[in-house]
């Protein structure tokens, strides 16, 4: 009997990846947003793991602004514009970690808009997203399955003795 293994792909914060076979792609998330994509058809994934909304980015693999790791994803993935609804969108993150106010609002909230809006852009749809809160997650695909999982991360509390 043979065990099928899985190879877990650590998507760190600012970069991308595109996985097939039996990679899963995961990120832990806080205010940063993890835009997953999944293309059934061709058995692709990619994850994009940004933290601000918009930017000028530099590095073919870097995915620090929403703006730019949206099309940088679907570029990786080999998606042409007439394909666009055979892709799964999962939105995961943006949480609220901090109880800092920048003038123009939370971090976490302004990369959930920008991500809605670049998907929306491309008149890709989502189709699940866990965001916002106070609460960190993890983001995983499997891109052999071609099924991501949302999981929430508590936070524990300081003990000092």
């Amino acid at each position: 009997m043979t065990t099928h293994l899985n190879h877990m792909s650590h998507v760190l914060s600012g970069q991308m990846q595109i996985g097939q076979g039996d990679q899963v792609l995961t990120a832990l998330l806080g205010s940063c947003v993890g835009i997953g994509m999944i293309w059934r058809r061709q058995r692709r994934c990619g994850l994009a793991h940004c933290f601000l909304p918009e930017g000028v980015e530099t590095g073919e693999h870097s995915a620090r602004y929403v703006s730019a790791a949206v099309p940088r994803l679907l570029a990786a993935l080999g998606v042409r514009r007439e394909q666009y609804d055979e892709v799964d969108v999962v939105i995961a993150g943006g949480a609220r970690m901090l109880n800092l106010r920048t003038h123009d609002g939370a971090v976490g909230t302004r990369n959930i808009a920008a991500a809605r809006s670049q998907i929306s852009l491309r008149g890709l749809q989502v189709t699940f997203q866990d965001v916002g809160g106070s609460q960190g997650r993890r983001l995983s695909i499997d891109c052999d399955r071609q099924t991501f999982s949302v999981v929430r991360i508590q936070r524990e509390q300081a003990v000092t003795a």
